[in-house]
């Protein structure tokens, strides 16, 4: 059954809680959030606007656990809601959460910063002298929750390496030596006749490809 947007919110936590509430009597607001520019100062020239980035965004959103037509005990939502607020232990984030229904940003991940909770409130007495919350108003402060990238820093290509040629030494023996080909050698020092290289030449030394790269 789709959600009636226009009564209600549905709250879906990361553990699988599933709380339905109904719209509170004011709309929801958006406090923070979005697009950050800085103004950047010129000498004797008009200032000019920087993107600095974006924000994410924070929005209070007025719901009322109501249960109190059928005289619904509401506690248990109350009570995981209030848990959305607080970590689960230690080095235990709080449960994240989405948040579906008429909202000035829909869709992506939530956390709850705080919760300010209102004073229409009605309760309903048991037999044992006690009662429960049938309604109770409040304030969800939610945060939209980004995770952090974290940056995979690549190593740099291998780069050519100078070489000096000693006496007696051919473009065969260092490609060997150097585990490369001799055609890349060639090709690296744009020599048209490989066999013509002297003691004190210096040449640029590819890096290899594979462990049976030299010929």
């Amino acid at each position: 059954m789709p959600l009636d947007a226009s009564q209600f919110y549905l709250l879906r936590a990361s553990n699988g809680w599933n709380i339905l509430m109904r719209r509170g009597m004011t709309p929801p607001k958006i406090s923070s959030g979005g697009a950050r520019y800085e103004i950047v100062e010129r000498p004797r020239r008009r200032s000019i606007v920087q993107w600095k980035g974006d924000d994410p965004w924070r929005m209070s959103v007025p719901v009322i656990f109501d249960g109190w037509i059928s005289e619904h005990n509401v506690e248990y939502d109350i009570r995981r809601v209030s848990q959305m607020a607080q970590s689960r232990g230690d080095l235990s984030p709080p449960f994240t959460f989405r948040l579906d229904g008429a909202l000035p940003v829909s869709g992506g991940l939530w956390i709850m910063e705080s919760i300010e909770w209102g004073d229409n409130v009605y309760w309903h007495a048991d037999k044992r002298g006690g009662g429960n919350r049938i309604r109770q108003d409040a304030t969800l402060n939610c945060l939209q929750y980004e995770t952090e990238v974290i940056l995979q820093i690549s190593k740099p290509p291998p780069m050519s390496v100078p070489y000096r040629v000693t006496s007696g030494e051919t473009l065969a023996m260092i490609a060997a030596k150097k585990g490369v080909t001799v055609d890349s050698i060639r090709v690296a020092n744009n020599l048209r006749d490989g066999k013509k290289i002297k003691a004190g030449q210096r040449l640029m030394i590819p890096p290899p490809i594979g462990k049976n790269a030299a010929k």
